[in-house]
């Protein structure tokens, strides 16, 4: 009998984005632990969401710690605060060691300067646009 390990990853952040990116890494069999400051924000994610969700400001690295941050095989920072985002990214991947480490930057200018980061840059905006010119067969 093999050995089976569980896929753990955090979110961080649970607006619209980051409880769309908890609810699917749950749904692929990830063990999911979503952090957010305020409680409404779990308020839109889906009854089938097997995951954990934790009220507790995601950038306090104890909060982190007691989470599983430590098991993470994968970080998503997905508040509404670039720095916020990458600080996070950046202590996951640095101290911690988290294998693939995403972080929600809205800012195209500072992606720009995360070129050579250990954190991988999200940008919502950057990403719909880029799909509405493939879709419209814009150049």
């Amino acid at each position: 009998m093999g050995l089976f390990r569980i896929r753990r990853a955090v979110v961080v952040g649970c607006g619209d984005f980051g409880s769309a990116v908890a609810e699917k890494l749950s749904s692929v069999g990830y063990s999911v632990t979503a952090i957010d400051k305020d409680a409404s924000a779990f308020n839109g994610f889906a009854s089938r969401f097997g995951g954990e969700m934790v009220l507790g400001d995601g950038s306090d690295v104890t909060v982190l710690e007691e989470h599983g941050v430590r098991e993470a095989c994968l970080l998503a920072a997905c508040t509404g605060e670039d720095s916020i985002n990458y600080f996070v990214g950046r202590i996951a991947r640095e101290v911690y060691g988290t294998e693939r480490v995403f972080a929600r930057i809205e800012d195209e200018d500072l992606i720009g300067l995360l070129d050579e980061s250990t954190v991988e840059p999200i940008c919502p905006h950057a990403i719909c646009l880029a799909e509405f010119c493939r879709a419209a067969r814009i150049s």
